[in-house]
């Protein structure tokens, strides 16, 4: 893709060489018509594409002077069938309203940075949707899909390039991942910490009869070696899951020390020596 752009970029820079712009004098009647901005039309299956797919697009937008087109598709309620239901009707107006309502704040965003963005919200086939806003719209230069949209869905018969802006679905879920794993962790956390003052609690305030039943002997004696069990489990759990909460954490794996280098001993050079036999 950054081919691509580096041969619009030159495109773009011999056309200003070759009609250079000039300024309409006092005499000229006529007046040229405003040029229709080249734009790049990002695809998304929901109500907006993903905020990643779009920041770039922004950024790709201003730095080659082109407008955007922000296509979000809703698969799920194309018509099939002889009928159209009432329910999916309805189901279709509540989708564009909350597509409209966030390629508002998509509108705000993208105009900070000088980029147009037109919003066009769809039901239906991916490619029919595609096809039909090519063929309303002029001067889409190319397509930007986000991760999960293959190119045969969206390309067809069209001859426009299309590029698929992925990495960033990992990130998505490994920030997930590291949210649910925090919540989690704060219940564990809580949860032995109840434990280990329950377990706390009832031996302190029953001191008579744990010391009843731990000095009856025979198979009670076996009792104060479990408690002790017990309460080294739940509460070396209990901190365990409380540095965790708090980012402290042991390294999973032992790092091995790097083994020193061996120096090469210098060898002494043997000299001549006279010697005079007798």
């Amino acid at each position: 893709m950054l081919n691509f752009i580096k041969k619009i970029q030159g495109k773009k820079r011999d056309l200003e060489e070759k009609n250079p712009r000039q300024d309409a004098g006092p005499d000229q009647e006529t007046r040229p018509k405003p040029e229709v901005p080249r734009k790049i039309l990002v695809v998304g299956k929901g109500e907006t594409p993903d905020v990643e797919v779009m920041d770039y697009a922004v950024n790709l937008a201003e730095r080659l002077g082109y407008d955007l087109i922000a296509l979000s598709v809703n698969t799920a309620l194309g018509q099939k069938g002889r009928l159209f239901t009432p329910y999916k009707y309805h189901l279709r107006k509540k989708f564009a309203q909350r597509a409209r309502d966030a390629g508002e704040a998509l509108r705000k965003k993208a105009a900070l940075k000088g980029v147009g963005l037109e919003q066009v919200v769809k039901c239906g086939d991916l490619r029919s949707a595609v096809a039909e806003v090519h063929r309303q719209s002029k001067r889409i230069e190319f397509v930007i899909t986000q991760d999960g949209i293959k190119e045969k869905e969206v390309n067809g018969d069209l001859n426009i390039p299309v590029f698929s802006i992925t990495g960033y679905q990992g990130e998505r879920a490994m920030a997930k991942d590291a949210d649910s794993r925090g919540s989690g962790l704060i219940g564990k956390t809580v949860g032995f910490g109840l434990a280990t003052a329950v377990l706390y609690a009832a031996v302190f305030m029953n001191t008579d009869t744990v010391m009843q039943y731990f000095t009856k002997g025979a198979w009670y004696a076996a009792l104060p070696i479990a408690t002790v069990f017990v309460f080294s489990f739940v509460h070396g759990a209990f901190s365990g899951y409380l540095w965790e909460a708090l980012g402290i954490q042991a390294p999973k794996k032992v790092q091995p020390r790097p083994a020193a280098a061996k120096r090469p001993v210098a060898r002494k050079r043997p000299r001549p020596e006279l010697r005079i036999n007798t």
